[in-house]
């Protein structure tokens, strides 16, 4: 292969001049109309470690998102991506020529040095590759890294809830249903059971438009919270208890958003009525 990854260098690229004239991102907010809420919450001038809920297969809302921030405030926020991501190289590169990087430890230190703006999602592909029942779900167990390097670098957090994507979609088949399925020892001798990591991140099979597996047109809403200072938990980075406070904080905070966000889906009513139309299909 021509094409390599540096996995031990942070990507540099391009910032987008107008992201929405893109063809995909024309195509993604036709079909998921976007609306951003509590841009008043954003700072335009001070970096932040933005926090909040993974969707189902985590491609749909992200870049909307990425667009309505940077629309909002001039922000472009670099995405940190999970390793899984580097076994499709192509799509590797394409990551990282909208700002995503190999999410370590150490590269995020030096994005933050140089004071990018990062989206994290604490559940990871855990959190994408959800199950039947999980939808807006925070499957964040016990991870403290994010909060560790927000108090190391000293980035306020802001946390936002993303709700829609998770609505496109009803889910068939699960990782549950493959590891009990008689299927399971033959997948479990092949290299698709370390990728999806033990089976904790088998892709779930889904049905979206009719019987099809195209996500229904559902508006995302995008809530944005007021910013979760760090300031006081400076030095504390090695303190697990006082930082499993700061976690719940942000955790609290998310879940308080995606219910706003739900608010502002039933008031909406499902948009056009060609939309309302296509999701009773």
């Amino acid at each position: 292969m021509e094409w390599y990854v540096n996995m031990d260098a942070l990507p540099t690229f391009t910032l987008p001049e107008r992201p929405l004239n893109s063809w995909d991102l024309r195509l993604l907010r036709g079909w998921f109309p976007p609306t951003l809420i509590g841009g008043e919450n954003l700072d335009a001038t001070n970096p932040v470690l933005f926090i909040g809920n993974h969707t189902t297969y985590g491609l749909l809302d992200v870049p909307l998102f990425q667009a309505e921030v940077w629309n909002a405030s001039g922000k472009w926020l670099r995405g940190l991506m999970d390793h899984t991501h580097y076994a499709v190289p192509k799509w590797a590169r394409y990551l990282e020529s909208k700002g995503g990087f190999r999410g370590t430890r150490e590269l995020c230190c030096r994005a933050m040095e140089q004071g990018d703006d990062l989206l994290i999602f604490p559940g990871g592909g855990r959190e994408v590759m959800k199950r039947k029942g999980e939808e807006y779900s925070l499957i964040w167990k016990r991870r403290l890294g994010f909060v560790k390097l927000a108090v190391a670098n000293g980035y306020p957090i802001q946390p936002f809830a993303s709700v829609g994507a998770d609505d496109a979609f009803d889910i068939l088949v699960d990782s549950n249903d493959w590891q009990s399925s008689r299927f399971s020892s033959l997948i479990k001798k092949t290299a698709i059971w370390r990728v999806c990591k033990d089976g904790e991140e088998i892709p779930p099979i889904a049905r979206g438009l009719g019987l099809t597996a195209i996500p229904r047109p559902e508006p995302f809403y995008f809530v944005i919270g007021e910013v979760i200072s760090t300031s006081a938990y400076q030095g504390l980075e090695d303190d697990d208890e006082a930082m499993l406070a700061l976690r719940d904080q942000v955790e609290a905070a998310v879940m308080q958003l995606i219910e706003s966000g739900k608010a502002y889906q039933r008031e909406s009513g499902g948009g056009a009525v060609w939309r309302r139309l296509l999701n009773k299909l």
